[in-house]
């Protein structure tokens, strides 16, 4: 397992390239990433200490994290490192863990609070 930055991510998935593509997002490396939890069918998403590891809290479709850094596992999944900013309760306010990437949808913004992208 190797860890890598979102924005290295995007480019190893190829994602990446409409950003580069506008010589105006010089700044994307100071992009906040807030994302929404999404497409879960049933139970929460597990925030966790480590990739794949025990969880510790879980989180509901609808809840609100910031993305920092990505993992990929030695099975491509994968895994956001995040703080949570609403989860389903205000004691996961402000927790650091990780979680799959498949169940997040996330916009980007600038330095300034423009917004730059949104992921899916």
């Amino acid at each position: 397992m190797f860890r890598i930055s979102i924005l290295s991510l995007l480019i190893f998935t190829g994602l990446g390239i409409s950003v580069f593509g506008n010589p105006a997002r010089a700044d994307i490396y100071d992009a906040t990433v807030i994302c929404r939890v999404r497409g879960l069918q049933q139970g929460q998403l597990a925030l966790r200490p480590q990739p794949n590891g025990r969880p510790f809290a879980g989180l509901n479709n609808g809840n609100t994290v910031q993305a920092f850094a990505g993992t990929i596992d030695e099975n491509n999944v994968i895994w956001d490192e995040v703080k949570v900013i609403k989860g389903p309760n205000s004691q996961l306010t402000g927790r650091v863990g990780y979680v799959n990437s498949k169940y997040l949808s996330c916009k980007w913004y600038d330095e300034q609070g423009n917004f730059i992208r949104e992921d899916p």
